[in-house]
């Protein structure tokens, strides 16, 4: 027997505008992308996202955090190559074998891992992010199949050409033919002309990481919730936990089948706005686990109607700005029960 539940909540990912994206970036850089698609594809969903990006030309690899998430890759069926950037512990060497994963190599350990196996990898070189990479080391290994760095501050000219200049120097010791990658999706302006691909993820999905963004991205995804209750309430009436909250007015107020276990971050109660029809509604109250209230007043809302939560010209920059956060963290906090749909 099949049960039918009606959606409370969908992501929405516009497959033409995906594409859109990823050519956008190949016809700026020049470069083949490989696809960042860990963290379940920034919570996007990986078994929806890339099986549109596998297919692509533009598309040369995809990038992952753990071995984990690339097998879960190569079950979905990707035949590309999978970099594994996120180190290796011992006990991984199995599953980079057994699913062909390229390990990106940042630490002597993870080298001790791969042993004498031949397993081909790339070499991480920290340049200024004081995070993973090796700092000054060379290693001579026939297997070794690319280098890579990462910016640490894109926004900061200065301090990305000082890493760009640090890098150059780097890649000038190993040998013609290897694959070279530095720019995320904010370090495709500075066109480093060294570089043989381009290693992007948020700009993928419409999102533009800094002012005055020079790539034509379309917004690739849309995030939709219902309203499960409207009622009016009369003045000097608190709304939700600790009624931070009170009516000024009689308000029409709704409940939207959104909460703080979906993604909408707390930081936005009384300060943020979803949109209902076009139109910004504010956030009135303590965001709750499962629910949001809006006030509705002067909208005409019904028990069944959608509100926006990311769409209608807002990205998840927009209200990451609000949130005080990224948009990254935002996207990875859309949790599982938020329903996916390719359109």
């Amino acid at each position: 027997m099949i049960t039918v539940v009606a959606e409370r909540s969908v992501l929405q990912i516009d497959r033409e505008a995906l594409v859109h994206n990823a050519r956008e970036i190949f016809r700026f850089s020049g470069k083949g992308i490989i696809a960042v698609v860990k963290s379940d594809a920034y919570g996007i969903g990986a078994r929806w996202v890339a099986p549109i990006l596998e297919k692509l030309p533009e598309v040369k690899a995809f990038a992952v955090a753990c071995p984990e998430e690339g097998v879960v890759l190569r079950e979905l069926g990707v035949r590309k190559e999978i970099l594994v950037l996120g180190g290796l512990l011992p006990g991984d060497l199995d599953a980079v074998k057994e699913y062909r994963l390229t390990p990106v190599v940042s630490d002597i350990e993870h080298l001790r891992v791969i042993g004498g196996e031949d397993v081909p990898f790339h070499i991480k070189y920290d340049t200024g992010m004081g995070r993973l990479g090796f700092v000054e080391e060379t290693l001579e290994d026939p297997r070794i199949e690319g280098v890579m760095s990462h910016l640490s501050t894109p926004a900061d000219r200065e301090f990305s050409l000082l890493q760009i200049k640090r890098f150059s120097s780097i890649v000038k010791r190993y040998p013609q033919g290897v694959k070279v990658h530095m720019e995320s999706s904010a370090g495709l302006v500075y066109r480093i002309p060294f570089t043989t691909h381009v290693r992007v993820g948020l700009a993928l999905y419409g999102e533009k990481p800094l002012k005055n963004y020079p790539l034509n991205l379309k917004p690739a995804i849309t995030l939709r919730a219902r309203i499960v209750s409207v009622k009016d309430l009369p003045p000097d009436h608190p709304v939700s936990y600790g009624g931070t909250y009170v009516t000024r007015r009689r308000t029409r107020v709704g409940v939207v089948a959104f909460g703080y276990a979906d993604g909408l971050m707390k930081t936005l109660s009384n300060v943020g706005t979803l949109i209902y029809k076009g139109k910004e509604v504010p956030i009135i109250g303590n965001i709750t686990m499962d629910m949001t209230m809006v006030d509705l007043t002067g909208t005409g809302a019904r028990v069944g109607d959608w509100v926006t939560v990311v769409g209608e010209g807002r990205t998840f920059g927009d209200l990451a700005r609000t949130a005080g956060t990224i948009p990254y963290e935002l996207m990875c906090n859309v949790s599982s029960r938020v329903l996916r749909e390719v359109i």
